[in-house]
């Protein structure tokens, strides 16, 4: 035996504080459960005793694993580096490598690992995955651009796909089945040949791999005993469908996630996924009840209660208790950038805590306050980047097509190889003044040197993945939480998955959050009650589109609160800038306008 069960449980209720439903979780001898985790209620803990206590009881044999995957690369490495810290304390003299029991991956990390096995039987040059360049296949005209013969409708196709995997119903669904086989035909033959490759078809020839060989498909789901699942929410079409592809009547399955942290929805994650997955599996559900990152912070604790009760049912929220939050109302932006510079200030000052400025996009609003910052002479890092925007974009390509360069002659990761990689890269950009650039420079730095050190012990392999999959997924934005400036300036979706100690949430507005695309331009205030400055959603009005843009934005706003640890301050103007940087007259925010939200005004 691994270690004692019963000595391994009474550890495991220690450590858990003797939280009940953590403990449900953890100990469940359900084959199918699902794990409702909100932001702060010890999903990442949870899921490491779960693993711990899986290896202890279920003890799978050398030949079998555990997958555990998580839909962001920098997720499913973090939990691959805190499975290795605690796993030895939980089970006593651990007497097997973590990696004989364990793969801890991204969707992608996987698909690339069985490729290297076994890809050769779609095409020879998915033998050596890691030397062929990824690729977007978004835009066709991009695509028509790199001259390896594609023809316009083939170019068209191929972004047809993307389309439809990112903006997933019935009919794109129906589109991505029509056009699987000349979707695999053309990347065979265009772009393999050409030592390219498309994101999706990584995952897109997994799932042809398993459906046309039956035996593959029955070894990796007896291989998988155990699936567990992170960050479920965020799962696209194709993802679900490798997934769906491991899962047989004989794997146990768990699956975390919560669905108000669903902000992905523009990238193709599945809308009511959690809900759906419950039904076709036949899945016992266990809802994590205490927040811990607002512990001891009653107003916060109780903030995020009942955003959560408003998401749950719009029309008639279940609130005990009304949640003042701090809110500070200006006539005009200058005042709330110079108010908000004072108060950073203000936080600094009390000692050395981390403070981020979320916005919902980059806008006139957020860039006056930036140039406050600058004025006064005050450091910040600069994160408002999206994954739309081409420097972005760009730079991650840089990075992969350089660093595939170098393993085709080093095969192993070195810090003379990590030296050399990121000097070609300073050498390309010496001459840009741009503040993306100069930003994205030092996330590269800061993500190098996690690769050399805190991920010193994975195999190279793993390394390989890990650099690549964070270009690949234009992710060097989850890296924000280790610069060393106290104020970060970044987009509330950049944001995900990280936290500070405070947060900022400035140009709480109508069209500037919701946004006009989010929601704004839909309502246009005919879907709401208007008095004075205060904007209050009336859901009584709403269609069902409504109430599905509007659970998104809201999606948003949850995930931008629960990055504080310590406390959230928001902040409007009576006149905001619009596009062109003209003033219009503004309201506040519906969503500070909904059941169980008072302000406390502040100065």
């Amino acid at each position: 035996m691994i270690c004692n069960k019963e000595k391994l449980k009474q550890k495991i209720e220690r450590i858990h504080s003797n939280d009940q439903k953590q403990l449900d979780a953890i100990f469940s001898e359900s084959k199918r459960l699902l794990i409702e985790a909100p932001a702060g209620y010890g999903k990442t803990k949870t899921m490491i005793s779960k693993i711990a206590y899986l290896l202890s009881t279920k003890r799978p044999s050398s030949n079998k694993k555990i997958l555990a995957l998580s839909f962001s690369v920098n997720a499913a490495f973090k939990i691959k580096k805190d499975v290795s810290t605690e796993l030895p304390m939980l089970i006593e003299n651990l007497n097997f490598s973590i990696n004989e029991r364990l793969v801890i991956s991204n969707y992608h990390g996987l698909c690339r690992r069985i490729l290297k096995k076994y890809g050769y039987l779609m095409h020879e040059k998915l033998k050596e995955i890691d030397n062929l360049i990824s690729i977007d296949d978004k835009d066709y005209e991009e695509l028509l651009q790199l001259e390896i013969g594609l023809n316009e409708g083939e170019a068209e196709l191929l972004s047809g796909i993307n389309d439809s995997v990112k903006n997933i119903n019935g009919e794109t669904y129906k589109f991505i089945l029509q056009h699987w086989n000349d979707y695999i035909r053309i990347v065979s033959d265009k772009l393999l040949t050409n030592d390219y490759i498309t994101y999706n078809s990584i995952l897109i020839f997994i799932i042809e791999l398993f459906n046309s060989n039956k035996e593959i498909k029955k070894f990796y789901q007896d291989f998988f005993e155990i699936i567990i699942v992170d960050e479920f929410q965020d799962t696209n079409i194709l993802s679900f469908l490798l997934l769906d592809n491991l899962i047989n009547e004989n794997n146990e399955i768990v699956f975390i996630g919560d669905p108000l942290q669903r902000i992905y929805g523009f990238i193709g994650a599945i809308p009511n996924l959690l809900e759906k997955c419950k039904n076709k599996y036949n899945m016992d559900k266990i809802i994590l009840e205490n927040n811990y990152r607002f512990k001891g912070n009653e107003q916060m604790l109780q903030l995020e209660k009942n955003i959560r009760a408003n998401s749950e049912n719009l029309k008639n929220p279940n609130i005990s208790k009304e949640a003042r939050i701090p809110l500070a109302i200006f006539d005009n932006q200058t005042e709330e950038a110079a108010w908000t510079v004072n108060k950073a200030n203000e936080i600094c000052k009390k000692g050395s805590s981390r403070i981020a400025i979320l916005s919902r996009s980059r806008n006139k609003n957020i860039n006056q306050i930036i140039d406050a910052f600058r004025e006064h002479e005050i450091d910040f890092f600069y994160g408002l980047y999206t994954d739309e925007d081409p420097l972005y974009i760009n730079f991650h390509k840089k990075c992969l097509f350089i660093f595939i360069e170098l393993i085709k002659i080093e095969k192993n990761i070195t810090n003379s190889l990590l030296k050399k990689f990121l000097k070609e890269i300073e050498i390309i950009y010496v001459d840009s003044k741009d503040v993306v650039i100069d930003s994205l420079l030092k996330l590269l730095n800061i993500f190098l040197n996690r690769v050399s050190r805190e991920f010193l012990e994975l195999k190279n392999e793993d390394k390989i993945t890990l650099i690549q999959e964070t270009f690949n997924n234009y992710a060097l934005k989850q890296n924000m939480e280790y610069v060393t400036e106290s104020v970060v300036f970044a987009t509330m979706h950049a944001a995900k998955g990280l936290e500070w100690d405070y947060v900022l949430l400035p140009d709480m507005e109508q069209y500037v959050f919701p946004s006009f695309y989010g929601f704004c331009g839909d309502c246009n205030f005919k879907l709401n009650s208007v008095s004075g400055f205060s904007c209050s959603p009336n859901f009584n009005k709403f269609v069902a589109n409504n109430e599905a843009k509007y659970l998104e934005e809201l999606s948003v706003f949850y995930v931008a609160i629960t990055r504080a640890k310590k406390q959230v301050y928001f902040s409007a103007s009576k006149l905001r800038l619009n596009g062109l940087g003209e003033e219009k007259v503004s309201k506040l925010s519906c969503f500070l306008g909904l059941a169980g939200i008072q302000s406390n005004g502040m100065e």
